[in-house]
């Protein structure tokens, strides 16, 4: 069976439930997150942090479709690892860094598949290409937010104090709800933000891709073999290429926030 370019293959390395379940847990995780806070629905997103989001994603465009295949022509050993994938990283790692909130590495690969889908590869497959980009690329990062927020790609992490007490003028002690944040130094957080990030946009691809959403949509196999040894040899390369880029983020993040 066929529907709009999908063969709903389920001969696949990694079982079908296994996505489900990964994807339920994605949006029910990210629906906590984003619950309303004093009015404010959707994490508190700001007009700037769509503007990020816009930025980046349509920088990803310009890459992944006009710079990244040139960068292999210069060198083609890729059948392990795609190199040129630290280009990508390095944008949805900026984007999450930039806006600091939950939903917003997701926000970013939405959009590019959009646009994509637009000026690129057309509708053929839809919705899954959009599952597979969030869950893939994203969903990670944007879980890593809740506990990281705006300190994401920073060596810092925000503690607050405690509420200070007060006394009326008739000697009733009232506690003041003030509460200073202070900033701590973070650098092994620091280092886990760049290194989770780094191995999430890395084996998205051999892992998620060949492992399930490829066989799935597509209809083509992997042998597990080959899906395991390129997704051992992307993790490791995801963890050296996420801490190259790191600094990078963190120096355009500091300047622009």
């Amino acid at each position: 069976m066929t529907w709009n370019g999908v063969h709903f293959n389920l001969n696949t390395i990694i079982p079908w439930y296994v996505i489900l379940i990964w994807i339920l847990l994605y949006f029910a995780l990210l629906a906590w997150a984003w619950r309303p806070k004093e009015g404010r629905p959707f994490g508190n997103f700001k007009t700037i942090d769509f503007v990020y989001v816009a930025l980046i994603a349509a920088l990803l465009i310009v890459y992944n479709f006009f710079i990244s295949p040139l960068i292999p022509k210069v060198g083609t050993v890729t059948t392990y690892f795609y190199y040129p994938i630290i280009g990508e990283m390095f944008l949805v790692m900026l984007a999450a860094a930039l806006v600091g909130k939950p939903g917003s590495a997701g926000l970013t690969m939405f959009i590019y598949t959009l646009l994509s889908d637009i000026i690129h590869y057309g509708f053929g497959g839809e919705p899954f290409w959009f599952l597979y980009e969030v869950a893939s690329y994203a969903a990670i990062i944007d879980l890593w937010l809740i506990y990281r927020g705006r300190y994401y790609m920073m060596p810092f992490r925000g503690v607050f104090k405690g509420a200070i007490g007060s006394k009326t003028g008739d000697s009733e002690s009232v506690a003041s709800e003030e509460l200073e944040e202070e900033l701590k130094p973070a650098k092994a957080l620091f280092i886990i933000d760049a290194v989770l990030g780094g191995i999430t946009i890395s084996i998205a691809y051999p892992f998620w891709w060949r492992g399930f959403w490829g066989p799935f949509v597509l209809g083509i196999s992997y042998t597990p073999s080959f899906w395991f040894i390129t997704t051992v040899a992307s993790i490791g390369a995801g963890i050296v290429l996420g801490l190259v880029v790191a600094p990078f983020i963190y120096y355009i993040k500091k300047v622009l926030t």
